[in-house]
């Protein structure tokens, strides 16, 4: 089977392997498509602070149940999936108490293991959600992205009724907005380089868009004094200009949520952290009740697939693919067409 590899920094290729076999409480999973996420263009650039090289990425995947091991209910060959790729200990404090999305022992597929960029997958069943026949396996490459969104939001609190600001609308930004939209929050601001993105996010609901290019995202928002400031700011870009610009936009009291990765360390103000009482909040990403929502509002037409999947390649046309990805300007999601429906 064909398998994807990132070997070294700016280098992927895709190598022949053998097709896996299933072992007890595992399933196959013959993958249809895949996405490539922002940490696996971090690790490409040899940059991901917890993914080392070579690698074998994939995250976002969808498929089909090839093959099923011993001792497995509840599937059959055939069936429509995809999987919630945390893989945990289960017997950690967080494990123990539905955190296991922060285990002691946390390891991601296609980070610190094998991932979907291949014909082949081996799974735990218990990691494998069944999709509905509704949504279209292409479709199904952004419940993994959208259930980031999802959970930054759940972490959040009560967004209903609340003004937010969101730093940065790739990805996992425009994902966050339309999991607030859908949460009631009732002004959003959305700040972005890119008039395409933001055009987007506008679209999905954002009420106000600055374009971080042309005028400092942080001096036009306290400029204008809106209210007493806003309740959230969600941090999805991973650099220091945006998590201070995000700590100077909250209001007193309010709360930060961090989502970006950051591939240097950030000087922050801390002084302000305690003076104005701002709560940082981290979110790495998402349990099972995140990635059955997303699956939802996929399903329910609440994320428009059509405007996240920018381009669609083979396997063979890795290389092109990862140049695509990298063209954040013009492209949201880039995803491999590995066998289609």
């Amino acid at each position: 089977m064909k398998r994807l590899v990132i070997d070294s920094p700016n280098s992927v290729l895709v190598e022949e392997v053998g097709v896996p076999e299933p072992g007890p409480g595992d399933v196959l999973i013959r993958i249809a498509y895949c996405g490539i996420c922002g940490s696996d263009l971090h690790a490409f650039n040899g940059k991901h602070p917890f993914i080392s090289l070579p690698a074998t990425p994939g995250h976002e995947f969808s498929g089909t149940i090839a093959e099923i091991g011993d001792g497995i209910t509840g599937f059959t060959k055939g069936d429509r999936v995809t999987c919630e790729p945390n893989l945990v200990c289960g017997q950690c404090y967080n494990c123990k108490i539905g955190r296991y999305n922060i285990c002691k022992s946390l390891r991601v597929m296609g980070c610190q293991g094998d991932g979907g960029m291949a014909d082949f997958f081996i799974a735990p069943a218990d990691k494998t959600i069944h999709l509905p026949d509704s949504l279209s396996l292409r479709d199904a490459t952004l419940v993994e992205p959208l259930a980031v969104g999802v959970h930054a939001v759940r972490k959040a609190g009560v967004l209903f009724g609340k003004n937010i600001v969101i730093i940065g609308a790739g990805t996992i930004g425009l994902m966050t907005l339309v999991s607030a939209v859908n949460a009631g929050a009732k002004k959003i601001l959305v700040a972005d380089l890119s008039e395409k993105r933001l055009e987007i996010a506008q679209h999905f609901g954002a009420t106000g868009v600055i374009n971080a290019g042309k005028e400092d995202t942080a001096q036009a928002i306290l400029s204008s004094k809106p209210y007493e400031g806003y309740d959230v700011v969600f941090e999805c870009v991973g650099i220091e200009k945006t998590i201070r610009d995000a700590m100077a936009i909250v209001r007193k009291g309010g709360r930060v949520v961090v989502c970006g990765v950051f591939e240097h360390e950030p000087t922050i103000k801390m002084a302000d952290v305690s003076d104005r009482e701002i709560e940082l909040v981290g979110s790495i990403m998402y349990i099972r009740r995140d990635i059955t929502d997303a699956i939802d509002l996929l399903d329910n037409g609440s994320c428009p697939a059509d405007m996240f999947i920018s381009e669609v390649f083979s396997l063979e046309d890795c290389k092109n693919a990862f140049m695509a990805a990298l063209n954040t300007a013009n492209n949201i999601k880039v995803i491999f067409k590995v066998n289609p429906e």
